[in-house]
């Protein structure tokens, strides 16, 4: 059924990962109003310095597919074993998306820029953690459901 809680919470996880796609992840701020800006779609420098910086295609891809991931899981409500295999493989994307934010691009960036990273005011990196939190407690909620029709079978 499409009216379920979990649903919902896939849902906005849905819409958290179409947002991820517009908000930023990381500030790098200087003193001297040197300023970047990680982001899905690249990185954007606010003044002109010269620095080579790394793609972010990987970010856009793994992010484009826990989006559409999300999407499809949603319509898989008949099948709920289904439908909490492809939620967990979801969180593990979203732990590589992560992993891919804090331990590539963020150490790379400060070793290009030599500026320290800000994440308390972005976004961006807020919206993959409430995704992890809210697909854990969606797949909760589909294996209370299948518990429940696994023990109505029995009674039958």
């Amino acid at each position: 059924m499409i009216q379920r809680i979990q649903t919902l919470l896939l849902i906005i996880v849905f819409g958290a990962g179409l947002a991820a796609f517009f908000f930023p992840i990381a500030n790098f701020f200087s003193s001297a109003l040197y300023t970047i800006e990680l982001g899905v779609f690249g990185v954007k420098e606010y003044a002109d310095y010269g620095i080579d910086y790394p793609d972010t295609v990987l970010l856009a891809v793994v992010l484009g597919l826990i989006t559409i991931l999300v999407f499809v899981t949603i319509f898989l409500y008949k099948r709920r074993m289904v439908q909490v295999r492809l939620i967990r493989f979801n969180m593990l994307l979203n732990i590589v998306y992560l992993g891919l934010v804090f331990f590539f691009y963020v150490p790379e960036l400060e070793k290009l820029s030599q500026v320290s990273a800000d994440y308390v005011n972005e976004p961006g990196i807020y919206l993959s953690i409430v995704s992890v939190v809210f697909l854990f407690l969606s797949s909760r909620f589909i294996m209370r459901d299948e518990k429940l029709v696994r023990s109505a079978n029995r009674l039958r």
